[in-house]
């Protein structure tokens, strides 16, 4: 009778432990979250930004911690053009990984990008202490001492990007242009030059040599460049403007006139330039009906 008092007891113990068992809400299982943020990785491969997007915030839903899930759903948003999603996914990627170099560095570039400055080169500064060999990370610095005014600091990181990968054109562009706007025209040629030299049909490159030539009072020099520029992007109507420029500069009526034209016809009607153009077509239209035979 004992016996079977004591066996009741006991199917009657697991049977309230596997009802309570089956009541308990069933943990969160990190192969979940990973699955989601696997898929937002495909869909993002695949350029489906906002299913990327929608996965992501699904793996974060269900891991807050979930660090590279974090990190991926900034750069998501910042694809998308929304840098201050950006910037807040970013910092909770850097926070929950404090010695993670590119989580400092994709901060720093987005905080940069939004006017915060200064909160942005001291992220790319943790970053190139973390990992000075952080290519990404110098030359985002390089652009944000340079947005900074910065131009001694900011050529400094350039030309330490531009030792890290020598055979990319974007740190040999920024070192240009940074030169130029230090007054270093002799070394804004060279690195420009250095950049065309893996990107020769950059018309953007062509246009930034052109500019320190002009700077240099190269006319010739310039307007080979404008013209290169005008080659590989038609539609460049900056080149034109300054094009008409160095030509009325020249006394050369027709080229100047011609080149004000097309800066007419493609520039935005919001372009400052768009007055003077149009007061020189004016005056060459006035003096051409002055001399013309009666």
């Amino acid at each position: 009778m004992r016996r079977s008092l004591r066996r009741l007891a006991t199917a009657k113990a697991t049977g309230a432990l596997a009802l309570l068992l089956c009541a308990a809400p069933r943990p969160v299982r990190a192969d979940e979250a990973a699955t989601h943020y696997n898929l937002g990785l495909q869909a993002k491969r695949e350029g489906k930004l906002v299913e990327a997007i929608a996965e992501c915030e699904k793996a974060i839903a269900l891991r807050p911690d979930y660090a590279s899930a974090h990190m991926t759903l900034g750069s998501l948003w910042r694809a998308q053009g929304n840098y201050e999603k950006a910037v807040a996914e970013y910092e909770i990627s850097a926070k929950l990984q404090p010695k993670d170099s590119t989580a400092h560095a994709n901060l720093g570039a987005a905080l940069v990008r939004i006017k915060r400055v200064d909160d942005g080169i001291r992220e790319l500064e943790a970053a190139v202490e973390l990992k000075p060999d952080d290519y990404e990370a110098r030359l985002s610095l390089g652009f944000a001492y340079k947005t900074k005014g910065d131009l001694p600091k900011a050529i400094a990181e350039l030309q330490k990007a531009t030792e890290l990968r020598p055979n990319d054109a974007q740190a040999w562009t920024n070192l240009g242009v940074a030169k130029s706007k230090a007054d270093d025209k002799a070394g804004a040629i060279f690195a420009l030059k250095r950049a065309l030299s893996l990107k020769p049909d950059d018309p953007d490159l062509h246009f930034d040599l052109a500019v320190v030539y002009r700077r240099q009072r190269d006319a010739d020099q310039a307007i080979a460049e404008y013209q290169a520029a005008l080659g590989f992007n038609p539609k460049m109507a900056a080149a034109y403007y300054d094009l008409g420029i160095l030509y009325a500069q020249e006394r050369n009526e027709e080229k100047a006139k011609a080149a004000f034209e097309k800066f007419l016809q493609y520039a935005p009607r919001t372009d400052p330039g768009r007055k003077e153009a149009e007061e020189r077509l004016q005056s060459y239209q006035a003096s051409g009906a002055k001399h013309a035979p009666k």
